[in-house]
């Protein structure tokens, strides 16, 4: 299942590259400015214009996490396209877009088991955490604004909320007494990392960066 939706976003990310090396286009690159400071890396790189009012880009980046915080981490990309309704200088004001996140790192999980013993049958409860591998794929919807001075400068923010179509935790806990106790009797839960979501995707940030290329702010006769 997973290798269908990674072969899906890895045609579109080739598919998108493929056009802007055809593309004498605005090429736009901004950074996450806001969430550097605290807890992450993101880079997006709009390209390929089509028109005056759509772009295709990519982006990617690595959540580091807060400080002396160490049990949430990950590493992402997706491609994405955005319409700017109202642009008067290249892709810029107002815009919605549609975009596609895999998601590769790991998380917090808490597994609590009881259970009654299989030679004393003594009743038993376990709780043990551990930061468990994910993998996750999300399609959402991306709105914001985007700034372009006349020096070529960009300023922006944006907001997004997506669903992951797809999520595997790879959970494994070492100490569990799983094997130590009957199977009829098991009982078990995994509670996740409070930072973590299972099924929502979120992105968020205020973000600066430069145009490059053949689409410059208009001036004026």
């Amino acid at each position: 299942m997973i290798m269908r939706h990674l072969k899906y976003i890895g045609i579109s990310l080739l598919l998108l590259f493929a056009y802007t090396q055809k593309a004498n286009a605005q090429q736009d690159i901004q950074i996450n400015f806001s969430n550097l400071i605290f807890y992450e890396i993101n880079v997006n790189h709009e390209f390929a214009t089509l028109g005056d009012e759509v772009s295709l880009g990519v982006f990617g980046g690595y959540v580091y996490g807060f400080p002396e915080q160490d049990n949430h981490r990950y590493y992402y990309f997706g491609p994405e396209l955005r319409i700017y309704p109202f642009a008067t200088n290249g892709t810029d004001g107002f815009f919605v877009g549609i975009y596609g996140r895999y998601k590769n790192g790991y998380t917090r999980r808490t597994l609590e088991e009881n259970g009654y013993t299989l030679i004393s049958n003594d009743y038993i409860e376990n709780k043990d955490s551990e930061n468990i591998d994910f993998q996750k794929v999300a399609f959402g919807i991306n709105m914001g604004f985007k700034w372009v001075t006349r020096s070529n400068l960009l300023i922006g923010f944006n907001m997004a909320l997506g669903r992951n179509a797809y999520y595997n935790y790879e959970d494994d806990f070492p100490n569990s007494i799983k094997h130590q106790v009957t199977s009829d009797s098991y009982h078990s839960s995994i509670d996740g990392n409070n930072i973590d979501s299972q099924y929502w995707d979120f992105r968020v940030g205020f973000n600066i960066g430069y145009r490059f290329g053949s689409s410059k702010i208009k001036t004026s006769e």
